[in-house]
C-alpha cells in the first residue's frame, strides 16, 4: 500500500487491508458429515479423487453378475452408483450371512453400555444351557470357535423352527476357543444371548441403540425370526443398500457418529482384530490382516496359507453374505463398497474372484495418489488347524440322526451349574497417584442372578484385592504399581474373577495409565 493512500485512510481500514487474506482458490471439500436420516451427501466422484468414467465401469462390471445395487463411498460421501439407482434405492435386500456382522455391532452397543461382556459365559445369560454349552462364552460366540458340531445339513437348515434349542443341544466337538468351524447357531445363540443381557428384544434394542442414531429408521428394515420368536442372527436382515453402508461407515469413523461414541475403542479394535483360530476373522466380520485363512466348511475346511483378498489393502474388512452381499470397508483409503444381488457364483459368505475385480477396477479408478498397503499379512499366533474332522455335506448327508433332530420333540439337557457373569472392570484415573498408587472402578452386572465375589488383580502391582459386591453396585480398589510410569503412559492388565459353581468366571482388560502430572 502506498505511503499518500494510507495517510488518505482511517487506520482501521488500513489495519483491516494489511491483515486480510489473499483471495484463495475454490477448495473441494474432501469429506462430508455423516449421512442423516434423509440419505448420504453425493458429490462428483472426481472431488473425492476419483475417474468418474473409470469408477462407473467398476461399478458396471460389479452389476454384470447379477448385482442389483451397488455403492462406492469415499470418506463419509456417495461417489458412485449403478445404474438403476433412481429405481432401486429404497428397495429392501436380503442380507443372508452379512447379517451375523450385524449382530456383533450390536453386541458392541450392549458392550459399550456395559451390558455385556466378550467373557460372559452362556450359562449366565442363558441359565437352562447345561454344563458343556453353559462355559461358551460370548467371545466363542464371536470368533466362531463355540465348538458346536458341525453338520452341514443341520447348520444350513433356514427353516429350523427353534434355533435357540438347536444351538443348546447340538453336540460339542471341540473345547471352546480351540477351533474355527463357521456355524449358523452360534450367531442365533448370540443374539439371545445379547436380548438377555439388555433385558429387551433384540431388534428394538438394535433399532434405538444403534440404528437410529445412525439415521436407519423404523419401518425401512426387517429381521427375520424364527418359529418361536428369536431373531435369525445368522441371516434374514432385509434393509436398503444406503443402510446397510451406514453399519460400514460407523466402523470406519471408530464407532462414533455425529461426536457421540456408540461403540467403544476396545470393541472397534478387538472387533476388526485376527483371532487366534483364524487370520481372517475377527468378531463375526471377515477380515484381510492375517492368515492362514479357512473359509466355511463346504466339501472340506478351507485352509489357505495367504489373506482373505491378497490383493487389498491389509486393513481391509467387510460383512459378507451368501450369493455377494457385500459390506468392504478400506479404512486406509476412507473407501466403503457395498453390494447385494444374486451371483450364483459366489460362496456361502459371498467371497469369490469377481469380488476382488470389482475391488481392485475401484481401486484403479483413484487419482489422487492413494496407494494400499499391501503386504503378506502376518501369521496369527494360534493354532488354526489343518484336519477336517467333520468333513463337508458329502458326510453331512450320511447323519439323518443329526439334521433331523432339531424337527423332533425333545427336551434340553439338564441345566448346568450357575455360571456367574463377567466383572466390569476399568481405571478410575487414567493417571498414576503419588507413589504408584492408581483405582480401578469394578461393576457387578445388574442383570445377574447372584452377588459378585473374587479376586482382582493388577499385574505389576504390590497385591491382590478381594472383591465382594452386590449386582449392580460399582465400587473402586486401590493397588500401588512396584514400578509407577514415569515417562511414558503404560498399558496395564487388570484381571478379575467372579466365583461360581461351573469353574469361575474369568476375565481381563487392558488400560493405559499415564505418569503422574508433574507440579
Amino acid at each position: 500500500m502506498r505511503r499518500g493512500l494510507r495517510r488518505l485512510l482511517p487506520p482501521a481500514i488500513v489495519a483491516a487491508a494489511l491483515v486480510a487474506p489473499a483471495p484463495a482458490a475454490a477448495q473441494t471439500p474432501t469429506s462430508c458429515a455423516e449421512p442423516t436420516a434423509a440419505g448420504w451427501v453425493r458429490l462428483a466422484p472426481e472431488r473425492l479423487g476419483f475417474d468418474a468414467a473409470k469408477l462407473q465401469d467398476a461399478i458396471d462390471y460389479g452389476t454384470s453378475a447379477n448385482g442389483f445395487s451397488i455403492r462406492v463411498y469415499r470418506n463419509g460421501c456417495l461417489v458412485g452408483v449403478d445404474r438403476a439407482y433412481a429405481l432401486n434405492r429404497d428397495n429392501r435386500f436380503e442380507s443372508w450371512s452379512l447379517a451375523k456382522s450385524i449382530v456383533s455391532l450390536v453386541f458392541g452397543r450392549a458392550m459399550t453400555l456395559g451390558l455385556i461382556s466378550p467373557d460372559d459365559p452362556v450359562g449366565a445369560l442363558l441359565p437352562e444351557a447345561d454344563k458343556p454349552h453353559g462355559a461358551i462364552t460370548m467371545r466363542d460366540l464371536l470368533t466362531m470357535t463355540s465348538g458346536l458340531r458341525w453338520n452341514g445339513f443341520r447348520d444350513y437348515d433356514i427353516a429350523m423352527p427353534d434355533r435357540l434349542r438347536d444351538a443348546l443341544t447340538v453336540g460339542i466337538a471341540h473345547p471352546p476357543g480351540t477351533w474355527f468351524e463357521y456355524s449358523q447357531s452360534g450367531p442365533a445363540l448370540l443374539a439371545e444371548a445379547i436380548q438377555r443381557a439388555v433385558g429387551e428384544d433384540f431388534q428394538s434394542f438394535a433399532q434405538r441403540e444403534l440404528f437410529g442414531p445412525i439415521g436407519i429408521t423404523p419401518g425401512t428394515w426387517h429381521w427375520a425370526r424364527d418359529s418361536k420368536g428369536h431373531t435369525q442372527g445368522f441371516f434374514g436382515l432385509n434393509m436398503r443398500t444406503d443402510d446397510f453402508a451406514r453399519l460400514g461407515e460407523l466402523m470406519r469413523r471408530g464407532g462414533v457418529w455425529g461426536g457421540r461414541r456408540l461403540l467403544a475403542r476396545s470393541y472397534v479394535r478387538d472387533a476388526i482384530t485376527p483371532s487366534k483360530t483364524n487370520g481372517c476373522y475377527g468378531w463375526l466380520i471377515w477380515v484381510n490382516a492375517a492368515r492362514p485363512c479357512i473359509g466355511p466348511t463346504i466339501s472340506e475346511r478351507p485352509v489357505r496359507d495367504r489373506r482373505y483378498l491378497p490383493e487389498m489393502p491389509t486393513d481391509t474388512y467387510h460383512y459378507e453374505g451368501l450369493f455377494g452381499q457385500i459390506v468392504t470397508v478400506m479404512p486406509s483409503l476412507g473407501i466403503v463398497v457395498a453390494r447385494n444381488g444374486q451371483d450364483s457364483n459366489a460362496g456361502l459368505t459371498g467371497g469369490t474372484n469377481a469380488e476382488q475385480s470389482l475391488y481392485l477396477k475401484v481401486l484403479k479408478a483413484l487419482t489422487d495418489g492413494s496407494a494400499p498397503k499391501l503386504d503378506d499379512g502376518s501369521t496369527v499366533p494360534g493354532d488354526a488347524g489343518q484336519e477336517n474332522p467333520d468333513a463337508g455335506f458329502q458326510h453331512a448327508f450320511t447323519e439323518p440322526q443329526e439334521y433331523t433332530a432339531p424337527w423332533l420333540p425333545q427336551a434340553l439337557p439338564p441345566a448346568g451349574p450357575r455360571r456367574a457373569r463377567a466383572l466390569r472392570l476399568r481405571l478410575a484415573h487414567n493417571r498414576a497417584g503419588r507413589g504408584g498408587k492408581l483405582a480401578v472402578r469394578v461393576t457387578c452386572p445388574a442383570r445377574s442372578d447372584a452377588d459378585c465375589a473374587g479376586p482382582v488383580t493388577v499385574r505389576g502391582a504390590t497385591a491382590s484385592r478381594e472383591l465382594k459386591l452386590a449386582r449392580g453396585a460399582t465400587t473402586v480398589l486401590r493397588f500401588r504399581l512396584r514400578h509407577p510410569p514415569s515417562r511414558k503412559p503404560r498399558t496395564l492388565v487388570i484381571r478379575g474373577v467372579n466365583r461360581d459353581e461351573g469353574g469361575d468366571t474369568p476375565t481381563s482388560v487392558e488400560a493405559v495409565l499415564h505418569p503422574r502430572k508433574k507440579r
